[in-house]
């Protein structure tokens, strides 16, 4: 049973043997995460996957819509967060990218609005295709009402009164509801949002936020169970 997952760090693991690694415990055969990569990236290199092999499983662990995915001029991508942004091929740090994008382009309604439609997309085309698909968040904020309208806030809208912005929070809160109400909640790993930070807080921490050794095999074994 061919097995493939994507990913960031929480998928990766490049922080643990790899023996130690979750993915290695379930017995994937090709892991396409690489730590700071984005839902962007998530999406596209599956997509590049899926366009020339047909794994029986495919794991997805999606990771915090702040971040993104750029390209560098010489082709190679470049994998943007908060705090850094670095080349996937080299490692080389690229500055320039980070504060370029988070000063001019980020916008935290669009990363979601979009985390959402590749959601939705994988787990259409892995129906077609009758591929067993699984998803979890690796970290990410609880999606509630109050994450809902704080996201829809920055979506771009009139704000030419008080009035007519309420109403825009309102309409793009609506536009994100309907579309997680077209999220599958059976393909999730436990429940719609399942977090492997939160679940592997109980154990030793590698860092202050990657599980250490317990954690990861814990939450191999509870993945085992969906498989």
């Amino acid at each position: 049973m061919p097995i493939v997952v994507n990913g960031c760090s929480f998928t990766h693991e490049f922080h643990l043997d790899k023996e130690n690694r979750w993915t290695t415990k379930i017995g994937a055969i090709e892991n396409l995460a690489i730590g700071g990569g984005s839902n962007e990236r998530i999406f596209h290199t599956t997509i590049e996957y899926l366009n020339h092999t047909t794994p029986d499983v495919l794991i997805i662990g999606w990771t915090n819509p702040e971040r993104f995915m750029l390209y560098h001029s010489n082709g190679s991508r470049v994998a943007v967060t908060p705090v850094l942004a670095f080349n996937e091929q080299s490692g080389e740090k690229h500055d320039e990218h980070c504060k370029f994008y988070y000063k001019c382009c980020h916008n935290q309604f669009v990363n979601f609005e979009n985390t959402l439609h590749y959601m939705i997309h994988l787990q259409e085309y892995c129906k077609s295709k009758q591929i067993k698909l699984l998803y979890f968040n690796s970290f990410f904020t609880k999606v509630d009402a109050t994450y809902l309208t704080g996201v829809a806030r920055n979506a771009f809208m009139s704000r030419e009164n008080a009035d007519i912005e309420r109403m825009g929070i309102q309409e793009n809160t609506d536009v994100l509801r309907k579309l997680i109400q077209k999220l599958d909640a059976s393909i999730w790993i436990k429940e719609l949002w399942y977090s492997m930070e939160e679940h592997c807080k109980k154990f030793p921490l590698h860092d202050d936020v990657h599980p250490g050794t317990e954690g990861s095999n814990n939450w191999a074994e509870l993945v085992k169970k969906y498989l």
